[in-house]
């Protein structure tokens, strides 16, 4: 049997910068980089020579990038917190960022609190499951405002105007309504969250399970329609959006009581958010659906 070798009690030294550090532009520079004085402040020569307002706004952003990394205390989250309304629009863009980064539910829903919707229209087209579990093709438009008041109104395929209905559900039931879009469906995000950048990237290899069996994909099968062909507007450099001409599955236009407007549309799949606001608004219209099939 060998003889083990005993572990030595010391530690391994953990990495270290070279230099000094300079807490206004946060590197480590060399020795002859500071002065006799900068060397105790933690300032090299050349931040020192900026103005105290350059200097005090170099340190708070970094200091703001610092926290992005590390965990907070409430002290320093009350900090944060407030250099979200700094007079200094870098720093106050900075901080938003780096307070949505690492507190993004709260960040939502101080965003929630704020937005009340005034009216909506809200307009689907594709394919919708009932409770049955049967698959049927809608293309249905909901305006709603206020009032209490929702107007629907039905097309054909084609998107030619078939008939319209409307329904008052009152004032209390349109708030709660409203309510449940913003707090439980997150309306106001679904630009970020259900419009995929990447859904009309012509340019993305296909997986494996979605090529022929001679190994050639069918990418020319899925694209082939007239809206989604290259020379019907489409930008080389377009980052991923849809087509100009194309058509989307779903949309909301949206004004807000504090002004806020928005605008969110979706062209390739109906995201289960939007099927299940499509049904909080349709089930005002089930009772005049049943009206219409009695002989």
């Amino acid at each position: 049997m060998g003889i083990k070798k005993k572990k030595s009690g010391k530690t391994k030294r953990q990495l270290q910068h070279q230099g000094h550090y300079c807490k206004i532009c946060g590197e480590y520079k060399a020795n002859e980089n500071f002065s006799g004085r900068g060397h105790a402040a933690h300032i090299c020569k050349a931040c020192a020579s900026k103005s105290p307002a350059q200097k005090s706004e170099d340190i708070t952003i970094n200091r703001l990038h610092g926290m992005a990394f590390r965990y907070l205390n409430e002290t320093e989250i009350k900090w944060l917190k407030n250099r979200r309304n700094d007079s200094r629009p870098e720093i106050q863009e900075l901080a938003r960022q780096v307070f949505d980064e690492k507190f993004p539910c709260q960040a939502r829903n101080e965003i929630r609190a704020q937005l009340h919707i005034k009216n909506i229209v809200f307009h689907v087209r594709g394919e919708i499951y009932n409770e049955y579990g049967d698959e049927h093709i809608v293309n249905a438009e909901f305006t709603a405002d206020t009032s209490g008041r929702i107007i629907k109104k039905l097309f054909d395929e084609n998107d030619s105007f078939i008939e319209e209905k409307s329904v008052d559900i009152g004032v209390k039931v349109a708030r709660k309504l409203f309510n449940a879009a913003v707090h439980h469906y997150d309306i106001p995000f679904w630009d970020t969250d259900l419009c995929r950048e990447l859904s009309y990237d012509l340019d993305i290899d296909l997986l494996p399970e979605v090529r022929d069996d001679d190994g050639s994909d069918y990418k020319d099968e899925l694209y082939k329609d007239e809206d989604l062909d290259s020379d019907a507007g489409q930008d080389d450099d377009s980052g991923g959006e849809a087509p100009k001409e194309s058509i989307p599955t779903w949309s909301v236009e949206i004004k807000y009581r504090n002004g806020t407007e928005q605008s969110t549309k979706g062209y390739d799949y109906l995201p289960d958010p939007v099927t299940e606001l499509f049904d909080e608004f349709d089930c005002y219209f089930e009772e005049d659906d049943l009206d219409d099939e009695l002989p």
